[in-house]
């Protein structure tokens, strides 16, 4: 990191603000009236974004769909102007962003490198040098001297890269146009890239792909909402993007953590719904291995345990060389093995048999359970860096790069352990006191909407079913709660569930005032960590309908939940 007076890219404080009008004529009505009808809506694309870029700096961002990326792009390009805030660049810049941007559909393609190099900055002389680079590079032969509207998609990035890589910038901006072109010209403009940055080139640039991350970047940057939410090594930031892209439902239906396990520190994500309790790796004795040789045949066993009834889950593994690349990665979907269907508080053992051919040196296993073939659907527990193993040579001969694993999969069912345990060891410390106000609300699970409220007063409206992580510290489930129901309305009923089994029933009599209610639990609940299941009897909806009508199910509101 540079300080702001020799960075090659400095971003300070950058917003930038759309403005949204409901109907074409509104403008007009907002000016007639000095400003107080035909208001338009404000959408801020990017929120307070600051950051330094030093040279010779390679610099990923990275996002799910909307989250400002390009339109950061754009501001350091001089395409938008900033709302406030600041962006300097210093040097030329080269940049690839949207197809099209600097060309003209009816040139050809040799009108349009000189159309778009002085766009760049190139005078006609620098132009004439560079020609026969630029033709060389984009190998697009006898179609330079056809109009760019008969050129495919990967054609128009062919001459757009090969452009921007004669330029010899101090800055190249590139965005995920690369994505659409072939793999052998991808690999092509990666090894351009790369030959930028040694050259102390500055680069920006933004993929959805975490290989070209690794690859390319000594940096990453998460963007989310218009904000930079992470930023440090691409290993720990995409370790964040992957948890935040398989997050598609609430805030409260995801949950994110830190673990820390045998030495590893990785990060497990997903609704929880099921846990990952063991990732092992066995030899072919079938005892627990560390260190194995080159070219072993191994068993990788996953065993979930179901905190919800699942039907079909898919369980998967990833191994990672130690600089995070993925070396390689299957699941029960992909091999058409069907895992059945699972009750709550039953376990799940899963066996993938492979040849480890891999190069000497150290490797990770995550292991994942989900829905369907990919992670982001359904993704009920992702255990970043589960297990760390070592390969050792087999023999004098060396060897670089990855192999696929011949992998055979076996599916059994395993002995179910304790509830409690396995919440532990896969989250740690789980409070005996949850309060809407508190840090400890991440505990809450599905079936909770944004808090409401403030200081020692927040609380949340809860769904007619709600989950919960809570210690049991005694004989008593306590909820400070409230029932805002019209007059003459029956009680809620709320059944406490655990692991499939019913834990008892409380009466939440309608009134808006907070109400302290006691549970007492059965003699031979375990104390230690539980996941709970909130199931209220009915919810109550608004009589309201139409655009304005809110459709939560505003039932119960609870302030507080603890175990005494």
């Amino acid at each position: 990191m540079s300080s702001e007076a020799d960075a090659r890219v400095a971003v300070h404080d950058l917003w930038k603000t759309f403005h949204f009008y409901r109907r074409p004529t509104d403008r007009f009505l907002r000016v007639l009236t000095r400003g107080r009808l035909g208001v338009p809506t404000p959408f801020h694309a990017l929120r307070g974004v600051s950051f330094l870029l030093a040279r010779g700096t390679s610099t990923g961002i990275i996002g799910v769909n909307g989250a400002g990326k390009s339109t950061l792009l754009k501001v350091l390009t001089g395409t938008l102007e900033p709302s406030r805030g600041s962006a300097v660049v210093r040097g030329r810049m080269a940049s690839l962003l949207e197809l099209g941007t600097g060309f003209h559909p009816l040139f050809t393609g040799r009108q349009n490198i000189f159309y778009n190099a002085r766009f760049l900055g190139l005078t006609d002389q620098e132009i004439e040098e560079r020609l026969g680079e630029i033709e060389a590079f984009s190998e697009l032969g006898d179609f330079l001297d056809r109009p760019l509207r008969v050129y495919s998609t990967g054609m128009q990035v062919r001459l757009a890269f090969s452009v921007a890589a004669s330029v010899d910038p101090d800055v190249l901006v590139v965005d995920e146009v690369l994505a659409v072109g072939d793999a052998y010209f991808q690999q092509k403009c990666i090894r351009r890239i790369r030959e930028f940055r040694d050259r102390g080139v500055t680069i920006l640039f933004v993929s959805h792909d975490p290989s070209a991350i690794r690859t390319l970047c000594d940096r990453g940057l998460l963007m989310h909402e218009g904000r930079i939410i992470d930023e440090g090594t691409p290993a720990g930031v995409l370790e964040h993007y992957n948890a935040l892209i398989a997050r598609k439902k609430a805030e409260s239906d995801y949950f994110v953590v830190e673990v820390a396990r045998n030495g590893v520190r990785g990060q497990r994500s997903g609704s929880f719904a099921a846990l990952i309790s063991e990732v092992d790796l066995l030899d072919r004795a079938g005892r627990p291995a560390r260190a194995v040789l080159s070219g072993e045949d191994v068993t990788v066993r996953v065993r979930v345990f179901f905190f919800e009834p699942i039907a079909d889950p898919t369980v998967g593994v990833l191994v990672r060389d130690r600089l995070g690349n993925d070396v390689y990665g299957t699941n029960t979907y992909h091999h058409d093995v069907t895992t059945g269907r699972w009750e709550a508080g039953r376990a799940l053992e899963v066996r993938f048999r492979m040849t480890l051919h891999l190069g000497a040196g150290e490797y990770t296993i995550t292991a994942a359970v989900h829905s369907l073939g990919v992670h982001v659907f359904d993704s009920y527990d992702w255990f970043d860096g589960g297990l760390v193993f070592r390969i050792l040579p087999s023999d004098t001969r060396s060897s670089i790069g990855v192999a696929r694993l011949p992998t055979t999969v076996e599916v059994a069912s395993a002995d179910a352990p304790d509830p409690a345990a396995v919440l532990a060891r896969a989250l740690g410390d789980v409070p005996s006191d949850v309060r809407m106000a508190a840090d400890d609300a991440r505990f809450l699970r599905a079936g909770w909407h944004a808090r409401e409220g403030t200081g020692a007063e927040a609380y949340r409206w809860a769904e007619r079913e709600a989950i919960v992580l809570l210690s049991i510290v005694g004989r008593r489930l306590c909820f400070e709660a409230a029932a805002d129901r019209p007059p003459g309305a029956p009680p809620v009923e709320l059944r406490v569930m655990s692991v499939g089994r019913e834990l008892g029933r409380i009466q939440i009599r309608p009134a808006s005032e907070w109400q302290e209610l006691t549970l007492e639990l059965p003699p031979d609940v375990p104390c230690g960590p539980s996941h709970l299941h909130l199931i209220a009897s009915d919810a109550w909806r608004p009589a309201a309908t139409g655009h304005n009508a809110d459709q939560r199910e505003l039932g119960v509101r609870f302030r507080r939940i603890w175990s005494t």
